[in-house]
């Protein structure tokens, strides 16, 4: 099995073939309990901070989410240090790229500078590429947002809130739906729906950019032709 490097290459690529948004639609401290658990952690372990009176605010609105944690083997969490945490777990992998450069849900740094030297030099004779994981971590768990245990939930909340604020959000959605059917098709099939699509959606733009009169005159001449047309002699 290949090794995964979950750089933005990778991780926007596996975003293309499942026919989804590039990057994780619900990575923000108000609309994810593990992106804000995720961002709220790394305050503690050297990185920048959420400002202490809206870390409190968060915390106690996202308690009262059923997709708050109810678990130790759930939470996101950092172990060790200091001066370096040793473990991630349970991380959102959009904040962990932001802060380390890998779409990831748990990062391990190595044990001690003996084990990264020994890496280091595996990784040398191999001749590993700079960008490789390897260099900084021991061990990367890679994840696509879409393999989040909280994606559904989320998905399927903000759906419901969709259609209760009476949102009109359906034929985008339906497009979506329609371009990963397509998308799964042989390359020839796949073709002729795509240049179907492009010829309706040209005539389209044709037909709205037509004078009203010359519209009028059209609509008029082909029910001028189907009343010809149906007007048989016997009938």
């Amino acid at each position: 099995m290949a090794r995964i490097n979950p750089d933005l290459d990778w991780y926007t690529g596996f975003s293309h073939k499942k026919g989804v948004r590039p990057r994780c639609p619900f990575a923000s401290v108000q609309r994810c309990p593990r992106f804000y658990q995720s961002l709220s952690l790394l305050g503690s372990a050297g990185s920048t901070g959420i400002e202490p009176k809206e870390d409190e605010r968060l915390l106690e609105k996202w308690k009262k989410s059923d997709l708050w944690p109810v678990t130790r083997e759930q939470a996101t969490s950092i172990s060790g240090g200091p001066p370096v945490p040793y473990l991630y777990s349970n991380f959102c992998p959009e904040v962990a790229y932001d802060n380390f450069g890998f779409f990831a849900s748990s990062l391990g740094h190595y044990a001690d500078e003996i084990d990264r030297e020994i890496a280091h030099r595996d990784l040398k004779k191999e001749g590993a590429l700079r960008g490789d994981w390897r260099w900084a971590w021991d061990q990367v768990s890679p994840m696509h947002y879409t393999e989040c245990p909280l994606y559904s939930p989320l998905d399927l909340d903000a759906s419901r809130s969709g259609k209760r604020e009476g949102k009109t959000d359906a034929p985008s959605g339906v497009w979506q739906a329609f371009f990963q059917l397509v998308w799964s098709w042989s390359p020839f099939w796949r073709g002729v729906a795509l240049t179907i699509v492009v010829l309706l959606a040209l005539g389209f733009a044709v037909w709205k950019a037509l004078p009203d009169k010359t519209k009028e005159r059209l609509m008029d001449a082909l029910s001028g032709q189907t009343v010809h047309q149906s007007a048989t002699p016997g009938h």
